[in-house]
């Protein structure tokens, strides 16, 4: 379904990203663990081209994702042709993004969806709801819901529960459990290792902008292979 080659990012002299290799197969979970600063939420916006790569290549189910081939050269597409290609690509943020001045069920169909997906995210009775009226974990879930209302290829979630009260996490990830259930293929940065652990097929170890270990979640977090993932986990994994 992802297939990044060579990826590399940098804003100015920071280099954010170096050499990112990484394929996503349909239908899988694969979740993004990492410190702060390590290049997480740039590689998830590099995939929908929010942020252009200064190197290397990003599909999305077979497609070349912000350019297109002409010859030897690439050119970047069109903003509206980017736009109908984010359309694929749900995208839900920390900080829910929905419109103040909308109800939930006015958020959902701005994005083309309806009632039935907020049923989906166990929102139906907050349809008349505005967000101010919501808790977060409420709005996140709105968020989702949004999110779907394309019938995405994919979704990528940018640490969804950090901007959380703690009680409110469960909410959103037993959510993003059902669709992973359903077989949805999610790309998921988070620091949530629980959920990690019991949903991802694929734990990916970012630091410094590289991959430095990727594998199913008993190999990763129970055997690291390298002294940089073993020291991160000591910290987490507590």
């Amino acid at each position: 379904m992802i297939e990044l080659s060579g990826v590399h990012k940098s804003f100015g002299t920071l280099e954010v990203l170096h050499d990112v290799t990484l394929s996503v197969p349909a239908g899988s979970v694969t979740v993004i663990i990492g410190p702060s600063g390590s290049g997480k939420s740039t590689l998830l916006r590099c995939v929908n081209h929010l942020e252009k790569v200064d190197r290397g290549r990003v599909r999305v189910d077979g497609e070349l994702i912000g350019y297109r081939r002409a010859g030897n050269k690439l050119y970047e597409l069109s903003e509206r042709h980017i736009l109908k290609q984010r359309a694929r690509i749900g995208f839900v943020f920390q900080t829910f993004n929905l419109f103040p001045h909308m109800t939930a069920l006015q958020n959902v169909r701005e994005a083309g969806g309806g009632i039935e997906l907020l049923e989906k995210v166990g929102l139906a009775e907050k349809a008349a709801s505005y967000p101010r009226q919501l808790s977060g974990g409420q709005q996140q879930r709105v968020a989702i819901a949004r999110a779907l209302a394309r019938d995405p290829k994919l979704i990528l979630f940018d640490e969804p529960t950090s901007a959380l009260d703690p009680e409110l996490v469960g909410e959103v990830l037993d959510v993003m459990r059902d669709l992973a259930r359903a077989g949805t293929t999610m790309v998921v940065v988070t620091h949530e290792i629980g959920f990690a652990r019991e949903v991802a097929d694929t734990i990916v170890f970012l630091d410094g902008g590289r991959v430095v270990e990727q594998g199913p979640p008993s190999a990763v977090l129970d055997r690291p292979q390298h002294e940089r993932t073993r020291a991160f986990l000591s910290k987490v994994l507590v």
